[in-house]
């Protein structure tokens, strides 16, 4: 008979071995991918920092265009500093308003409580009235609503 223990060892061996050749080579696939993810990962920031100085770069000439059409408008309509605010015909007018008699404010206020005084009594009368008026329409209404009066003498007629 034929001793098998030789031949067994070498099969383990070769067993072992192409153990450790699979787990070198899941090692080093898991190295290559998180390589290529970093280096991916690497390539999106980049893009987004671009993408983020392009935008900047955008408002930073947006706002350039805009001072210089201030600029431009405030050049061609005279809207400067230095430039006359008022015409010689309107400080004219404004000097001789205030020249001329005007109205103090103690006047207004004493008009205001002229009218005031005048209008209580008339505002008044019309109030009493309209709440006479309305109470007289909506009262029979009200107690009716509510069952009708509470005592007999006011729900039967008196005789004389």
């Amino acid at each position: 008979m034929a001793d098998g223990t030789g031949n067994c060892a070498t099969n383990a061996s070769d067993i072992v071995v192409l153990n450790q050749k699979l787990q070198y080579d899941s090692a080093a696939q898991l190295q290559h991918q998180s390589l290529a993810d970093n280096q991916e990962d690497a390539r999106a920031w980049a893009q987004l920092k671009l993408r983020v100085a392009q935008n900047a770069a955008t408002v930073d000439h947006f706002l350039n265009i805009t001072a210089a059409a201030s600029t431009a408008t405030a050049e061609q309509t005279g809207q400067t500093e230095e430039d006359q605010t008022v015409s010689p015909v309107r400080t004219a007018t404004g000097d001789a308003i205030v020249g001329g008699v005007g109205v103090s404010a103690e006047q207004i206020a004493a008009n205001i409580a002229n009218i005031a005084t005048a209008l209580t009594p008339v505002l008044a009368t019309a109030l009493a009235t309209a709440l006479s008026q309305t109470l007289t329409s909506v009262l029979p209404a009200l107690v009716t609503a509510i069952g009708g009066a509470s005592t007999p003498s006011q729900t039967q007629p008196k005789t004389a």
